[in-house]
């Protein structure tokens, strides 16, 4: 099954996503959460210690991995960059374990005039994808 949670801000993405992911890791099935939110709580709802989400590195600070599978320099603006990255090995290499589930978090834009999250974006939403086909 897969499940993709999208809305305005401030209706409980984060609360739905963390209780479902929860309620089917708790029944043994294996579960791939991605936090495409900027503003990345998903951990916290899921109940991972501080110390461990310390350890999850987003998919936006992953520079040389962007470069490679994008063909895009993170940061730079105006250039060309694959939409379709070969991904299938992101959920297993990066993601945090915690359980039955696997976390990825994009990340976000960490100042002004720092340039577009596009390959970054591209990157994780090929991953969400990979994902339906999984």
């Amino acid at each position: 099954m897969k499940l993709a949670v999208t809305g305005k801000g401030g209706v409980g993405k984060t609360t739905l996503s963390s209780l479902l992911a929860g309620v089917y890791a708790a029944e043994g099935k294996t579960v791939i959460a991605i936090d495409a939110n900027p503003d990345a709580n998903l951990a916290m709802g899921l109940g991972i210690p501080p110390e461990e989400v310390a350890k999850l590195v987003p998919i936006a600070e992953m520079k040389d991995l962007i470069e490679e599978r994008t063909g895009a320099k993170p940061g730079q603006s105006g250039s060309y960059f694959k939409i379709n990255p070969v991904v299938d090995d992101i959920p297993d290499r990066f993601s945090l374990k915690h359980g039955n589930i696997k976390l990825l978090a994009m990340g976000t834009v960490k100042q002004g005039g720092s340039g577009c999250l596009c390959p970054e974006s591209a990157l994780t939403l090929s991953v969400a994808y990979w994902l339906t086909s999984w």
